[in-house]
């Protein structure tokens, strides 16, 4: 008689309860997805905006500017 937990057996309920795992958390993240994304699921669906690019000047520090004691 052959036992019923083999490591053949065991091996593949393991790999069928990945399976499922996955697959449900799959479809919840669709889910969570789409919540988050407000149904929209497709990236042609935003605008895209450019802000407008500013050159930044750069600030000069000055002498009294420092405070820095030194005993």
């Amino acid at each position: 008689m052959r036992g019923l937990l083999t490591e053949k057996n065991i091996v593949v309920v393991l790999f069928f309860m990945v399976f499922v795992v996955f697959s449900l958390a799959e479809k919840e993240t669709k889910k969570i997805e789409q919540l988050y994304n407000g149904g929209h699921t497709s990236i042609k669906n935003f605008p895209v905006v450019m802000p407008e690019a500013k050159a930044k000047t750069p600030t000069v520090l000055k002498s009294s500017d420092l405070s820095i004691n030194i005993k």
